[in-house]
């Protein structure tokens, strides 16, 4: 399958990126970041889609704690020279902003220059990248991202918008903007690190305000301002208007305990968690059955439904049972993903076998490092599609890797 648009193009493209004209306005981007901070910089900020790293890096030698982000090695790989060159220690890190691990972690979060937002193929990608910075940060915390002004989009020719910007590796032709879809599909031409030209077809989602005050008002943000994002002079003076091609988005939360419950009884009140969930719930059901047919050598120890994080089976096979081991079959619900863990009856248990099987544990399964809330000493991922549509089906491919599991664990402990 080929890679995304937005993959192929930043695969190598870091040095002629850092020579585009949109990246030329850190210092005076980075000035408004600052005073939205409130120049307090016990705060940590989470760079999402960081890129080479410019505004990661001047908000680092502005003496704030930052950690950068990015999908592409290349863009991650430069970000770290510069940083070297500045003598600057700064977690540069390759991550999918769909899908960040940072619960909670950070006091304010940055995506500049769309920085992955606007840049996905579907809207629900999109609104992931959001949900994903929106968990992690903390309660109380502060968003500033820049996105494609759909008012622009609606009111000027972007052909001619396109036409007239000259940069140093790359020429952007329009083809067609559809305002149904509010997507901009174009071919983008440049010159990679290599100096070998390529030729992309990308697809670009331009928002209007309301969207994204809709989305972010969902995930806690009370105050959702918007700005005309005007290239290196950030200015809370600038209103948003039709003419600015990026809106600027300044998004504050702050998540009291009452608030909190208002979310959660506007989301019971939907009754769309509860009818996923009864699906969990007879999926489980079905699984439960399955298990006990299929694996009369094991005892089902705990069967747990866990809304809203895991469920999990977990079963005590005679094999293992001496050694204080079992097996799991378990749904991580934010994912809608399947693992398949070997754990153990105790913690202490856990970190023995951890020790002993170090050396032995090879592709597809993974030894799992000790941390907060880790139960797992071995896990594997299930790699089919997870589709409740047919749960007989599911389940039956559930059983059929826990089975392959078994057989491999045996191996291992022998």
């Amino acid at each position: 399958m080929a890679d995304p648009w937005y993959v192929s193009l930043f695969k190598n493209y870091a040095h002629h990126y850092d020579n585009e004209s949109f990246t030329r306005g850190t210092l005076g981007e980075c000035d408004f970041i600052e005073q939205e901070l409130g120049y307090d910089k016990s705060l940590t900020i989470l760079d999402v889609g960081c890129g080479t790293g410019r505004h990661t890096i001047e908000l680092a030698k502005r003496g704030y704690t930052v950690t950068g982000i990015d999908l592409s090695e290349a863009q991650l790989k430069r970000a770290k020279e510069k940083a070297e060159r500045e003598k600057l220690n700064i977690p540069f890190l390759q991550a999918d902003a769909r899908n960040l691990d940072f619960e909670g972690r950070f006091d304010a979060a940055i995506m500049l220059c769309e920085g992955g937002f606007c840049l996905m193929e579907t809207d629900k990608e999109n609104e992931a990248i959001l949900v994903s910075i929106a968990r992690s940060l903390k309660d109380d915390a502060l968003l500033i991202l820049t996105a494609l002004n759909g008012l622009f989009a609606l009111t000027h020719p972007l052909a001619e918008f396109y036409g007239n910007i000259e940069d140093a590796g790359s020429t952007c032709a329009q083809n067609h903007f559809d305002a149904i879809r509010m997507r901009d599909g174009n071919t983008t031409t440049f010159i990679d690190d290599e100096q070998v030209e390529h030729t992309i077809h990308s697809t670009e989602r331009f928002y209007i305000p309301s969207e994204i005050q809709t989305m972010l008002g969902r995930l806690g943000f009370s105050s959702v301002e918007f700005f005309g994002a005007t290239l290196g002079s950030f200015s809370r003076d600038k209103r948003l208007s039709s003419d600015d091609f990026e809106m600027l988005v300044v998004a504050n939360r702050k998540l009291s305990c009452d608030v909190l419950i208002n979310h959660y009884t506007d989301c019971i009140q939907s009754g769309l968690p509860q009818r996923g969930y009864r699906l969990i719930i007879s999926l489980f059901n079905e699984l439960q059955a399955e298990l006990q047919l299929r694996f009369p050598q094991a005892k089902i120890t705990a069967i747990h439904q866990g809304y809203p994080d895991m469920s999990y089976a977990a079963l005590a096979f005679k094999a293992f049972e001496p050694l204080g081991l079992k097996l799991a079959v378990v749904y991580l619900h934010r994912k809608n993903s399947f693992e398949f863990w070997l754990a153990a009856r105790s913690r202490s248990l856990q970190d023995t076998w951890r020790e002993k099987l170090r050396a032995k544990v090879q592709e597809p399964y993974q030894l799992v490092e000790k941390g907060r809330g880790v139960d797992a000493i071995v896990s594997t991922v299930f790699d089919h599609p997870v589709s409740f549509e047919n749960q007989i089906t599911l389940t039956a491919q559930l059983c059929d890797t826990l089975q392959a599991m078994f057989s491999y664990v045996e191996e291992l402990l022998q």
